[in-house]
This record gives C-alpha cells, structure tokens and sequence, in this order.
C-alpha cells in the first residue's frame, strides 16, 4: 500500500514501518467522510417533505429529489474540503518507527 506521509523516522522504500495517525484528524476526517453525506441526505429528504406538504406535490418524489440534490451537495463540499485538507500536516500519518529495513542492493 501507498500513502503519503511525513517521515520523521527517516525510513527509505522497502523498509517495515509503524505508522501514526493523531486520533483527532482521523475522527474529523471519518466524520466528513461517512456521516456528513447521511445527515445532508436526510435533512434534503426531510426538507423535500415539508415542501411537498406545503405545496400538494408528490411527497415521495420530492423527498427522493431534495435527499438526492443535498447528497450530491456533501459529495461537492467533501472534495472541496478534502482539497484543502490535503496540504494540512495534522491530517497526513506520521512514520514513528522503522520496523525492519530492507537491505539495499
């Protein structure tokens, strides 16, 4: 597997390593990723819903449209986000250990 990662430990390809990842980022970054796009959904669906009661349009139509329309939005913001996160240290694993070198050859 391939990841970026800060190498404090002065590691070279090849070698065993222990990686670390600071828990903070980690749950920011599961948040993000996995709950955010379900709370934007839900809350497009429930949206969709209150105006199709208001209107006497199909409710089941306009929940689909507006979950989708909001599940599509989190997907943009995500990347948007992800974007700037990528160049933040705080959210890149952190070599703190060579395991085992490879030998060169």
């Amino acid at each position: 597997m391939e990841v970026d990662a800060i190498n404090g430990a002065g590691a070279r390809e090849g070698d065993r390593i222990l990686l670390h990842f600071e828990t903070a980022s980690l749950m920011k970054a599961c948040f993000l990723l996995y709950l955010l796009p379900v709370i934007f959904m839900l809350m497009g669906a429930i949206f969709g819903h209150w105006l199709a009661l208001k209107t006497s349009m199909n409710v089941s139509l306009l929940s689909a449209v507006f979950g989708f329309l909001s599940l599509f939005m989190s997907f943009v913001m995500i990347r948007s986000k992800a974007n700037t996160l990528e160049n933040n240290d705080a959210y890149k694993p952190k070599i703190i250990k060579i395991l085992n070198h490879e030998p060169m050859g």
